[in-house]
């Protein structure tokens, strides 16, 4: 009986996964999306959740969760190990994670690490040489660092998580990371082929710094349920350019670019209430709340009197110098309903997601005026959106061996975007800055385009390995896809098959 059920399963496997079609996305939270960084997707996902659509997570994503550390149990220590391949649209890099756990007194410590270390890093090399013709601004004859380019690209990314358990709440503090720095004084950067430029300083950065406080209850506060959890991330954006370029006329450093930026959230969830808990049937209801800003705050330059003044704007500066005023904020509520229900040797979960944001974005459009002093000019754009994109996520675990082998599968269905928009137009005389109009514009649309807006699913295949109660193997296979991400193939060895892992999990508790 076993062999059929895990032959059917494997054969729906098939169906499903040749059926579905389009890419999975995430809920856009607006320009510089940072839902990554909040408390309710976790620091980390561990194989069997990735795989199940974090319908089923495992201890190896409890034991870093405020929320949850409490159902970790061991006596001593528990750790675990992980490496997933990140795929060509992260740079094909390696990730790898470490994690522990264990408990001083009455007081539980969990930490994490994940990420790829210094892979990708950056390096910007360079020679000591005396450029074969003067440099405008420099000593003729004279040793310069020399670059052929300057890189600041924001990978590699590192993540690190402590989490402290006491009394039965958790309080984690989260650090990520991709940030990267160049500053250097009196350099050149070019080639004998493409010319040689001298500069007195030169100094950009890229990336993001991102610390995160979270708080959870670790166990119900009623019968049915009920586990509150509030955090907090502080998303600091890089990204700019400041020179000093020697054969410039006019003195002091001038901004290429910049926009950096501040994403603070903050996110709420009530955690859960069981609605119906009967005959292994189980529905709860839950709600989640996060509210998101993106604030700009960013200098530019001018010349005036030979030098470079600085002034300072509420949005950021392009590469082609133009000037732009931003603001952006969203309120993101999100009430679910889960179910679960499980006999002998199978279980299978949903969820059901309901995302409701309410946004507004300012994007105005701005110049210098005889006096230095900012002015509108051009288009201005007030827009308030109200977006709706339900998800459901769908898994199912089959015991193939009772306590030994399990086989997880999960699914994901999200809908096309709806969205409701008004936009306020203010169009100002790009000389003068005088108002020639203003106007209202409402757009009640369907998004369907390449923008991550369309009808996407996605279908997970992958197995938990308990080689004893305390050391176990999970794993999420090739089969792992969304449509347009090639063939897949059950029983081949190549990509997309059954016996090629995109990630693995090695964890032991004693």
């Amino acid at each position: 009986m076993k062999i059929r059920i895990f032959s059917l399963v494997l054969f729906l496997s098939i169906i499903v996964t040749g059926a579905w079609a389009q890419n999975l996305p995430g809920f856009p939270l607006g320009p510089g999306e940072n839902s990554k960084h909040t408390w309710a997707s976790s620091v980390w996902t561990s194989a069997q959740s990735s795989t199940t659509e974090g319908r089923y997570r495992s201890n190896a994503d409890d034991f870093i969760r405020p929320d949850s550390y409490t159902g970790v149990k061991f006596n001593k220590w528990f750790g675990m190990t992980s490496f997933l391949w990140a795929g060509e649209e992260n740079s094909g890099e390696m990730i790898a994670t470490l994690g522990f756990a264990t408990k001083v007194s009455n007081i539980y410590i969990g930490a994490l690490y994940t990420g790829n270390l210094w892979t990708g890093l950056a390096v910007n090399n360079y020679t000591e040489e005396v450029p074969g013709a003067p440099v405008a601004g420099g000593s003729a004859g004279t040793t310069y660092n020399t670059y052929s380019s300057i890189s600041v690209s924001a990978v590699p990314g590192n993540n690190f998580a402590v989490l402290i358990g006491v009394a039965d709440m958790g309080f984690r503090l989260t650090y990520r990371t991709n940030h990267q720095a160049f500053k250097q004084s009196d350099i050149v950067i070019g080639s004998m082929l493409n010319g040689y430029k001298l500069y007195n300083s030169y100094e950009t950065d890229e990336g993001y710094i991102a610390p995160q406080i979270a708080w959870a209850m670790a166990k119900d506060l009623t019968k049915n349920g009920i586990r509150p959890y509030v955090g907090l991330d502080l998303v600091f954006y890089r990204e700019f350019l400041k020179y000093q370029d020697a054969s410039d006329t006019v003195s002091g450093e001038r901004i290429g670019y910049s926009k950096n930026r501040f994403d603070p959230s903050l996110s709420a969830g009530l955690g859960g209430y069981t609605l119906y808990n009967k005959d292994g049937f189980k529905l709860s209801a839950d709600v989640d709340y996060v509210l998101t800003f993106n604030i700009y705050n960013n200098e530019y330059s001018y010349p005036e009197g030979g030098s470079y003044k600085t002034g300072k704007i509420n949005g950021w500066v392009a590469e082609s110098g133009d000037l732009i005023e931003a603001f952006y904020v969203s309120n993101l509520l999100t009430p679910s309903l889960s179910g679960s229900w499980s006999k002998d040797a199978l279980s299978l979960k949903f969820k059901l997601n309901l995302p409701i944001m309410l946004s507004t974005r300012e994007g105005n459009s701005a110049a210098l005026d005889p006096n230095n002093n900012l002015y509108y000019n051009g288009q201005n754009e007030s827009t308030t959106t109200f977006t709706f994109r339900p998800d459901i996520r769908l898994a199912m675990q089959y015991k193939v061996i009772p306590n030994r082998i399990i086989l997880n599968l999960g699914a994901r269905l999200q809908a096309t975007m709806l969205t409701l928009e008004t936009v306020e137009q203010a169009n100002y005389d790009p000389l003068t800055g005088v108002l020639i109009n203003n106007k209202k514009i409402h757009r009640d649309k369907v998004l369907n385009d390449a923008t991550g807006t369309q009808f996407v699913s996605r279908f997970n295949i992958g197995p938990t390995i308990y080689f004893t109660d305390n050391v176990w193997l999970e794993a999420t296979t090739g089969v792992s896809k969304a449509f347009g991400e090639g063939a897949v193939n059950l029983f081949g060895t190549g990509e997309g098959s059954l016996f090629v892992f995109g990630s693995l999990l090695f964890a032991l508790k004693f």
